[in-house]
C-alpha cells in the first residue's frame, strides 16, 4: 500500500492504496465522490473526466498513487464555481442532457473550454472538436454545443473569474464492510440475512448466512429436487430448461439505470448429498447491451436441531459491457445483499406452500431503496 497525500476539492486525503488502483476508483469508492462515473474504463468515453492540477485527465486512466500532492478536482468541486453555474443554467436552457450519464465530465469539459476561450469567436466545429474526449450517447451534441456558445457570448469582453474553492467538508467515517466477519444470527426468520462482501478474482463475491424455521433434510429436498422454483425466489431471474445431467438454460432480467437487459445463457448445476450443497454456475450474454456476465449462485444447508435449519448463501459475479458500470463499489454490495434478503423472503414462502413476490426484472430505484432501508435498519 502506498501512503501518500493528494488534494481533492480543497481537502488533503491520504492515498492509501494499492498502486494499481486507479483515481475513479479511489474518489467514487473511498471518497464517495459518486459524481465522477465510470463508462468505457479504457479513456473513451469522458464520462470520468476530472480536473488535476488545472487540466482534465481521465481519472480511469490515473493511477491514484501518482496524484501524490496533486490537486484533483472532481464534479462536485463547482457548486459555487461562477463558469459552472452558468453552463448548468445553460445546459438546462438548451436541453444539452438527457439521462445525464455524461453530464458530470462534459461540464468539466465545458468549463475548461470556456475558461480558455471567453471573449474569443470560436465557430461550432472548433467547439465540437474540444468536446471530442467525451462521448454522448443521447443528444447528438447540438444542445451542448449551444450551450457552450451562449456561455462564451454571455462573458463578451468580461474575464473569467478565477476557479472557486470548493467548502471544506467533513470527514466521514465508515466501516470497513470486506472486514466484518458473519455474525450469528438468533433463529428469527423475520431477520435479514448477515452479509459479507470479498473480492475474487476479477469480480467480487456476496455471501450471507440466514436462519429457516424448517428442518435441513426438507430444506435439502426442496433445493435438491424443486431448483426451477428455487431460482425463481431469486428475483429476476428464471430457469428455463434443466436437464437430467445438470445442465441448465436460463435467463436473468435486470434494469439498471439507463441499461435495460436479458442475459441469456446456459449453465451447471451439481449436488453434494454428503454436504447438503449445491452449486449453479453458468455465463450469458444479452446481445442489445452487449453486456455479458458469469457467475455462481451456490447454497449450503447446517442443522440446527429438529425444526430449523442455516443456509448459507453465496453469489459470485463478473460483468462487462454496458452492466459493468454497477459492478463495482458499495452500492452493488447493497443491492445484491437485498437480492439474497429477497431470495430468503421468497424461499421461506415456497417451504411454506405459498407463490413467491412476482418481480419480472430487477429496477435500480427498487433495490436502491430497499437497500436503503436495509442500511437504515442496520444503523437502528
Amino acid at each position: 500500500m502506498n501512503s501518500k497525500t493528494v488534494t481533492i476539492n480543497g481537502r488533503a486525503s491520504e492515498l492509501n492504496v494499492e498502486p494499481r488502483r486507479n483515481l475513479a476508483d479511489y474518489v467514487r469508492e473511498d471518497l464517495l465522490l459518486t459524481g465522477t462515473h465510470l463508462g468505457c474504463e479504457q479513456g473513451i468515453c469522458g464520462a470520468c473526466t476530472v480536473v488535476k492540477d488545472g487540466r482534465p485527465v481521465r481519472s480511469c486512466l490515473t493511477w491514484a498513487a501518482s496524484c501524490e500532492g496533486s490537486d484533483v478536482r472532481t464534479i462536485e468541486a463547482y457548486d459555487t464555481d461562477a463558469v459552472m453555474t452558468r453552463l448548468r443554467e445553460a445546459f438546462s436552457r438548451e436541453h444539452a442532457l438527457q439521462c445525464g450519464f455524461c453530464t458530470p465530465g462534459m461540464l468539466i469539459t465545458a468549463q475548461d473550454i470556456v475558461r480558455r476561450f471567453a471573449g474569443q469567436t470560436i465557430s461550432d466545429k472548433r467547439i465540437r472538436y474540444e468536446l471530442s474526449g467525451n462521448l454522448c450517447r443521447c443528444t447528438g451534441y447540438a444542445g451542448i454545443v449551444r450551450a457552450i456558445q451562449r456561455v462564451l457570448e454571455s462573458y463578451g469582453d468580461q474575464p473569467v473569474p478565477d476557479l472557486a474553492t470548493a467548502p471544506s467538508l467533513g470527514a466521514m467515517e465508515l466501516q470497513d464492510f470486506d472486514a466484518i466477519p458473519l455474525e450469528e444470527t438468533t433463529r428469527d426468520e423475520s431477520r435479514g440475512p448477515t452479509t459479507r462482501s470479498v473480492a475474487e478474482g476479477n469480480g467480487r463475491r456476496i455471501e450471507a448466512r440466514f436462519e429457516l424455521a424448517h428442518p435441513a433434510p426438507a430444506v435439502w429436498a426442496i433445493l435438491r429436487d424443486e431448483l426451477p422454483a428455487v431460482v425463481a425466489c431469486l428475483p429476476g431471474a428464471e430457469l428455463s430448461t434443466m436437464n437430467d445431467d445438470g445442465t441448465l438454460e436460463g435467463f436473468f432480467h435486470v434494469k439498471l439505470g439507463p441499461v435495460s437487459a436479458r442475459i441469456a445463457g446456459e449453465g451447471k448445476a451439481t449436488f453434494d448429498d454428503s454436504r447438503w450443497h449445491g452449486e449453479v454456475s453458468g455465463q450469458g450474454t444479452d446481445s442489445r447491451s452487449n453486456s455479458r456476465a458469469k457467475g455462481t449462485l451456490s447454497f449450503s444447508l447446517e442443522e440446527l436441531d429438529e425444526s430449523a435449519s442455516r443456509m448459507t448463501v453465496s453469489i459470485s459475479f463478473e460483468m462487462s459491457g454496458a452492466l459493468a458500470q454497477f459492478s463495482r463499489g458499495g452500492l452493488v454490495e447493497e443491492i445484491i445483499s437485498v437480492l439474497i434478503e429477497q431470495f430468503q423472503t421468497n424461499f421461506g414462502r415456497h417451504m411454506a406452500g405459498e407463490a413467491p413476490v412476482k418481480q419480472s426484472s430487477l429496477g435500480i430505484f427498487q433495490l436502491t431503496w430497499m437497500a436503503f432501508k436495509r442500511w437504515l435498519r442496520r444503523l437502528f
